[in-house]
């Protein structure tokens, strides 16, 4: 199996009642996520600060967008919460389970299998749906900070460029080719038109997953929080503990294990089909008999199922500890690679950092050159504040994955589905 879809959706009807008695009365299942309604509001843009550290946001470095644009502030738990709740497959599972049986009195462990695995495979879909969701989130938020780091730059390279214009002219030294900063400026536009291409189409998918309406590109969503970095190295074997109690799809399989019983074997058997086409295609031959006989036979089942059904059951059963173990492997390996990822990305981050400060402390040097006129000071400034700026671009892509590894761990560990639920 290789998803929630594979565990399988079971809607084969019933014919009458299966008991003389009435049932024991069994759990019912709730919606696996309540309805949301946010409502993302106007706000000025400000450009996520991407350093670690969780610094509040600031204007941008000029204006950049046309008058009349507008921007929907989205935060990191709203994103959360409108992805969750917009998976349509997922809102039709629960709507399966508000059905009310026609014979409440009379439902068997079958039906509440099934309103079981409706509820597991919801929330699967959910948590899937919201760590999605969270990523581009992260991605759109990247893009928003670096295209302003970029933009940056665009001045600094065309000052640089006319000094080297004019000395060229009056055929004097001077230490820059405009030809070669004609090129970086050439490949930075070409940098730039790629971002806001990316940010397009971030939110174009954004508004989707989350169940906005569509807009023109002049309304955009704009990523607000303090974008922190936890140095808490995460125990791989942790990680993957957690994600084998807690991950929606292995509870699924697990009820659907404990659930099989000669009465479930049908559901059961086109849960196996979900899996390989190929399995769960042991059905017993059918003997023609009048529809009164039929009915009697459901209505007063016999209490000693046929040794052939017993020995199926036994059957399905290995089959189905045979996939779960294979997807608790697969499940436990996705979330300690998961976690290895997210140590591996906050070295990579506190390295970024590093060279950051780095080239803070050259640029605070040159400036200190240049106020005391010292020769070469004027080129060496601007030169220094270009890679600075680089640095950043840097620094801020790598908390921008920082988190992005943060969302798959969690998503690894099915965490978002159970967020939704106590939201």
């Amino acid at each position: 199996m290789t998803g929630p879809g594979r565990v399988a959706i079971l809607l084969v009807a019933t014919l009458g009642c299966h008991h003389t008695q009435p049932a024991v009365a069994l759990r019912s299942v709730a919606p696996s996520v309540a309805p949301v309604s946010i409502e993302l509001p106007l706000t000025k843009p400000t450009v996520p600060v991407l350093d670690g550290k969780g610094l509040p946001q600031v204007p941008p470095a000029q204006a950049a967008w046309p008058e009349g644009w507008a921007f929907r502030k989205l935060t990191e738990p709203d994103c959360q919460a409108m992805a969750a709740a917009n998976v349509s497959t997922a809102n039709a599972l629960d709507d399966e389970n508000r059905v009310p049986p026609p014979q409440p009195e009379c439902e068997t462990s079958t039906d509440q299998l099934r309103r079981t695995l409706r509820y597991h495979t919801a929330l699967e879909l959910r948590n899937q749906a919201a760590g999605q969701a969270l990523d581009r989130f992260f991605q759109l938020t990247d893009a928003e900070a670096r295209t302003d780091t970029l933009r940056q730059v665009v001045p600094i390279i065309d000052g640089l460029s006319t000094r080297a214009r004019a000395a060229k002219a009056a055929d004097a030294r001077f230490p820059l080719d405009p030809a070669d900063l004609d090129r970086q400026r050439s490949v930075l536009q070409t940098q730039l038109d790629q971002a806001e291409l990316g940010t397009r189409l971030l939110n174009l998918d954004l508004k989707r997953r989350l169940g906005l309406p569509y807009q023109p590109a002049e309304e955009r969503l704009w990523p607000t929080g303090e974008f922190t970095i936890d140095h808490t190295p995460i125990d791989p074997e942790t990680a993957a503990n957690v994600a084998l109690a807690d991950r929606p799809e292995l509870r699924g399989l697990r009820a659907l294990y404990h659930g099989l019983t000669p009465e479930t074997l049908p559901d059961v058997r086109q849960s196996l089909r979900a899996c390989n086409p190929l399995l769960g295609q042991m059905t017993p031959p059918v003997e023609p008999r009048p529809l009164a006989l039929v009915r009697q036979w459901v209505s007063h089942k016999p209490s000693n199922p046929d040794p052939a059904v017993l020995a199926e059951v036994e059957v399905r059963r290995k089959q189905l500890h045979q996939i779960i173990v294979d997807r608790e492997r697969g499940v436990a390996d996705e979330a300690r690679a998961a976690a290895l990822m997210l140590n591996a990305q906050q070295v990579r981050a506190m390295q970024a950092r590093d060279r950051f400060e780095g080239w803070e402390v050259k640029l605070a040097d040159a400036l200190k050159k240049q106020q005391a006129k010292q020769p070469g000071a004027e080129f060496l400034e601007p030169q220094v504040r270009i890679e600075w700026l680089k640095a950043k671009a840097e620094l801020q892509a790598e908390v921008a994955a920082w988190h992005q590894a943060r969302v798959r761990l969690r998503m690894a560990q099915g965490w978002f589905a159970w967020e939704a639920i106590r939201e």
